[in-house]
């Protein structure tokens, strides 16, 4: 248990904020079942009902049974479960330097309590258990603004959407066997599987580093409660002669019409094209398999491939078999201790500093928030300090402005200062601050997996 398990608050009208236990799955569970539904007259949705108890069954490796913040009414029989959100954690790296991220995820209101602040007080909870075991930056996938209203920014790329329509895949030679073919992946793939995943990370500015614990959930763990559902099927592809060559993670269970492909690698030197037609028609046979579908769903069309638009699929398929389904949302990002990050990935910074024209740098950058801001310090090409600042009355101005949280696209690579100052006529930046900031900070998209 972590110190604030025993957190208790008041907020009016018989409504208590804490900490879950298990204990609570089944108010959970009812409160999302019946909000995630298409309208009030729906049946609860049956998929959350088992989705909570899947995260709070012990089990699932990035949260456990006391990690739901929950708001419940006592003033009404059986103290109803009102409002929730859960935290994940995850570790996350930038340029392959490690740091703590807190996922909110699972956020629910009962409908006749919304507009009175709940999510608003469950997510301060959240941050501080994020912010006091250490955790730098705080990210959650979500509904498009919201969460703009807690301190959070869209400032990574998140789940672009290219199809495949099945009626396009190459039909096999008849009388010739599949040159590659996939089998089920087992715990003892899980060393190649990291060696893979990581080979392709060199690409992304921010990656996940999932843990032994993460995958094994995904290709073991959830067999223990198979009624829960998983959420990835791995699988590894092979050679005509039974050799390992690569491996994908695809939805576990399909989505309306569609089989979403979450990762896929290769290993080196492994031709990619040739690899792609029995690909494509093994991961065809597995969503076409009965156990993937529910009961009464539209036939499947297609599968989709949301592998970052940087995956080398894209250009290996071409156009008539890599056709744009969605451009890609975007990770909504909080960095509360920009100062704190900003030292802790120092040596990515001195790096990029260092192979770029302003290697050697002295001097010192000052960016305008405009309700605060960040004064960074360099010596001999050197990050030496980071820290708050702001404007002063008179006297002194910064070198650069920027809208509050805008400055995290900048940060994490999402957008460039050029493409920003489009948008945002309150972002400037003078000559010599903006050759150092294009230094520090390239503009590279990065995948993330957004599963657990």
């Amino acid at each position: 248990m972590t110190p604030n398990d025993s957190f208790r608050r008041e907020l009016g009208n018989g409504l208590i904020m804490r900490w879950s236990t298990a204990e609570d799955i089944e108010g959970i569970a009812t409160l999302h079942a019946m909000v995630h539904r298409q309208s009030p007259e729906d049946p609860p949705n049956a998929d959350y009902l088992t989705a909570i108890q899947a995260l709070m069954n012990g089990d699932y490796p990035v949260m456990g049974p006391n990690d739901f913040g929950l708001i419940e009414d006592t003033s009404r029989e059986g103290n109803p479960v009102v409002a929730t959100t859960c935290l994940w954690q995850h570790t996350w790296a930038y340029e392959g330097i490690p740091f703590g991220v807190g996922r909110p995820e699972a956020v629910a209101t009962d409908p006749a309590y919304r507009h009175r602040g709940l999510v608003r007080a469950l997510f301060e909870m959240v941050h501080a258990r994020s912010e006091a075991r250490g955790d730098l930056v705080q990210a959650i996938t979500g509904i498009a603004y919201f969460y703009r209203q807690f301190g959070y920014e869209y400032a990574l790329e998140l789940e672009d959407r290219r199809s495949t329509p099945l009626a396009l895949i190459p039909q096999a030679k008849e009388g010739k066997s599949e040159p590659f073919s996939l089998r089920e992946a087992t715990a003892a793939d899980i060393p190649e599987i990291e060696r893979l995943y990581y080979r392709r990370q060199s690409s992304s500015i921010v990656w996940s580093l999932p843990t032994r614990e993460q995958w094994l959930y995904e290709i073991e763990t959830w067999k223990r409660h198979p009624e829960l559902r998983h959420t990835l099927n791995f699988q590894m592809i092979l050679n005509e002669f039974g050799q390992t060559i690569g491996f994908v993670a695809c939805d576990a269970y399909r989505r309306d019409t569609t089989l979403g492909v979450w990762l896929l690698e290769l290993a080196e030197g492994v031709n990619m094209q040739a690899v792609m037609p029995s690909l494509l028609r093994a991961l065809q046979a597995i969503a076409l398999s009965t156990g993937l579908a529910k009961p009464n769903q539209p036939a499947l069309q297609e599968l989709s491939f949301s592998l970052g638009t940087t995956h080398p699929i894209h250009e290996v398929l071409g156009d008539a078999l890599d056709r744009p389904k969605e451009p890609p949302y975007a990770w909504y990002m909080r960095v509360k201790d920009l100062p704190g990050f900003l030292r802790h990935i120092a040596p990515a910074l001195d790096k990029r500093l260092a192979a770029s024209p302003m290697a050697g740098y002295t001097g010192e950058i000052k960016l305008d928030f405009y309700r605060g801001g960040l004064r960074l310090v360099f010596e001999h090409g050197s990050l030496r300090s980071a820290e708050d600042w702001r404007v002063p009355i008179y006297g002194s101005e910064g070198d650069a402005g920027f809208p509050p949280m805008v400055f995290w696209q900048v940060l994490f690579g999402h957008r460039s200062i050029g493409a920003l100052r489009h948008i945002f006529p309150d972002i400037w930046v003078s000559h010599e601050a903006g050759l150092v900031l294009k230094a520090l900070f390239p503009t590279r998209p990065s995948y993330v997996l957004a599963g657990n």
